[in-house]
């Protein structure tokens, strides 16, 4: 086993145990010619593989007031600007009727509750913060508006995240904790209960 082996395990089991792991420590431990590669691996563990954690929304609220938030939020924002919104409003469409119509190409119909939840988390994909783009949705919506939402989606990407932390006001590991906190929150399944709008929009297709 080498040394980024061991550190990338060390991560893992920190992380299902519960902990706040700081990504920082691990990568300190291996040398320079590794620490891109471990970075890596643990970033795609994060995204990919990990446990969903629980999501306070209270916390996650003061969290997004912090300065590491805040930048993370700007980031989402410039990278989702004007693409899917721009072609929603050159079709004239607001975003319960592209929802409605997102529904009724998936084959999923649907009464005012389920156009709305879809609304929602369409709304999350023009503003960048949708979790993953299934190719249900995809394609519904290039079919609706002509045009592809990949090129709006910004999943959520963890790397990003811990190297903002190195331009925070706060000690590392507080800053590493507070962009785990956000970005755990943005891939928990929604808390009004799941159903096929959230298999739609959530599922791993």
């Amino acid at each position: 086993m080498t040394t980024a082996d061991k550190m990338f395990s060390d991560f893992r089991a920190a992380y299902e145990r519960g902990e706040r792991a700081n990504m920082a420590d691990y990568l300190a431990g291996v040398g320079a010619d590794e620490r891109d590669e471990l970075e890596a691996r643990i970033n795609r563990y994060l995204i990919e593989e990990a446990p969903l954690r629980s999501y306070d929304a209270a916390e996650f609220a003061r969290e997004q007031q912090t300065p590491v938030m805040q930048r993370a939020a700007e980031l989402f924002d410039e990278a989702a600007e004007a693409n899917l919104v721009a072609a929603r409003e050159r079709a004239g469409m607001t975003l319960d009727e592209l929802a409605a119509a997102v529904l009724e190409k998936t084959g999923l119909g649907g009464g005012q509750a389920e156009q709305q939840k879809a609304a929602g988390y369409l709304g999350q994909l023009e503003q960048g913060t949708l979790p993953r783009l299934t190719e249900r949705v995809r394609d519904a919506v290039r079919s609706v508006l002509g045009t592809d939402p990949a090129s709006s989606f910004a999943g959520p990407e963890y790397g990003f995240a811990f190297r903002l932390s190195a331009r925070d006001e706060a000690a590392p590991d507080e800053s590493i904790e507070r962009a785990e906190l956000l970005l755990d929150a943005m891939a928990a399944p929604s808390p009004r209960g799941w159903d096929e709008v959230d298999e739609l929009f959530l599922s791993e297709d």
